[in-house]
């Protein structure tokens, strides 16, 4: 088997997506906590300016 197996070869790639994959929804996740920081700072802005 080693490192040159294509079974370890298979086992590595699907790590290698779902590790992808959990990357590609975090990000998301972080833009909506952002974007509501920014919203609600806005909105106290605007409360205190008043």
């Amino acid at each position: 088997m080693g490192c040159c197996g294509p079974e370890y070869r298979k086992a590595v790639n699907e790590k290698e997506e779902k590790i992808n994959e959990k990357g590609k929804e975090s990000l998301p996740f972080f833009i909506k906590i952002l974007g509501a920081t920014i919203v609600a700072g806005a909105i106290v802005a605007f409360l205190l300016v008043k």
